[in-house]
């Protein structure tokens, strides 16, 4: 149940994610810097709740904090259906809401369940991934940005439904126990590569729309990132390469294909770098959360100060990328992927100490 709920939210949120900054321009918002700005409102709500969810998932169990997300994105999508830039930034509230219950509440359950569990939901994550973008810019350029959100919402409806049948069993979480010192590591260096990679996906779909080049180019990339992942997600464990040199490595392909995406003018491009991003991006997520989280004796916790990571960084990177292409036009976005160098650094000495 778990997996299949994650696969159903990572493909509504695909689809939705990929519509809402052309949608904010349809709306006639002009500023990159506001576009940046309402994108990032989510991640502000959930870098404050997913610490209080992490706390209550513990103690009344992970399931129950799911269903609040779910329900949370239900409301999202019927925000963004008003059709007005006032009720995205409202919908962009509630999407906040449900990342902070329910992202971090499906890590908890697979930590509780041990690494091969985490491993099994991260290639739902990855399943998710390749359908939500793809769907997400075939439904925008067919039908515009309503299409989508009504695609959403009709999946995030039906894992309502789903999480609701779940089990009742609380968290498996000791609550005289901290929280381990390479918890807070590995969301610095997930914020970092959230930053980067969220400056990219907020204003690549922009500048195709003002290209008047299809949106569905970013959904190649996407998609094609995501099905190369699933290679890194089902073997790493089992080939025992989860270990800080592989992050390492796979920071410096992920970055690559970034760079690659920010040049890339046509189909063929923008699948050849979604699929160099994908084989790093694919090992991030493995070797990253597992090297965090793996054996955490409060998994709801810190499962919840981990993924606070992404949030750090998805408020940082499309603020960051919106100044950067107001103020020096979209050339900028080839540089951003120049700040995972730090995360490379710090997990090659992080595998000398280790």
């Amino acid at each position: 149940m778990i997996n299949l709920a994650t696969l159903l939210f990572f493909t509504a949120n695909g689809i939705a994610i990929v519509a809402i900054p052309p949608y904010l321009r349809d709306l006639g918002v002009r500023s990159e810097s506001v576009i940046g700005a309402i994108v990032s409102t989510a991640f502000f709500v959930s870098i404050i709740m997913r610490p209080i969810s992490g706390v209550l998932g513990d103690r009344i169990g992970y399931t129950t904090l799911m269903r609040a997300g779910a329900a949370s994105a239900v409301a999202a999508q019927a925000m963004y259906l008003v059709g007005d830039p006032f009720w995205v930034q409202v919908g962009r509230l509630f999407h906040g809401l449900a990342i902070a219950t329910f992202l971090p509440m499906s890590v908890a359950a697979s930590v509780a369940e041990g690494p091969k569990a985490m491993a099994a939901r991260s290639l739902a994550v990855g399943v998710g991934n390749v359908l939500g973008p793809l769907l997400g810019s075939a439904l925008y350029d067919i039908g515009g940005a309503r299409l989508s959100f009504i695609t959403a919402l009709g999946l995030h409806v039906s894992n309502f439904a789903l999480v609701r049948g779940g089990d009742k069993a609380h968290g498996a979480g000791e609550p005289g126990t901290g929280i381990e010192r390479r918890v807070f590591l590995f969301m610095a260096l997930l914020s970092l590569y959230g930053a980067a990679y969220m400056s990219i996906s907020t204003f690549i779909p922009v500048k195709l729309r003002d290209n008047n080049l299809p949106i569905a180019y970013w959904g190649l990339f996407s998609s094609s990132a995501a099905l190369v992942s699933l290679l890194p997600r089902a073997f790493l464990l089992k080939k025992g390469l989860v270990t800080p040199t592989t992050a390492g490595a796979a920071t410096a392909v992920a970055a690559l294909g970034m760079a690659a995406a920010t040049f890339a003018d046509g189909p063929l491009l923008f699948v050849a770098a979604g699929a160099i991003y994908g084989l790093g991006q694919g090992a991030v997520v493995v070797t990253y959360q597992i090297l965090a989280l793996a054996g955490s004796k409060r998994a709801g916790i810190s499962s919840s100060v981990y993924t606070m990571g992404w949030d750090v960084g998805s408020i940082i990177g499309p603020v960051l990328g919106g100044w950067l292409v107001e103020n020096f036009g979209l050339a900028a976005l080839h540089y951003t992927p120049l700040l995972l160098a730090a995360n490379v650094a710090v997990l090659f000495l992080y595998a000398r100490r280790k």
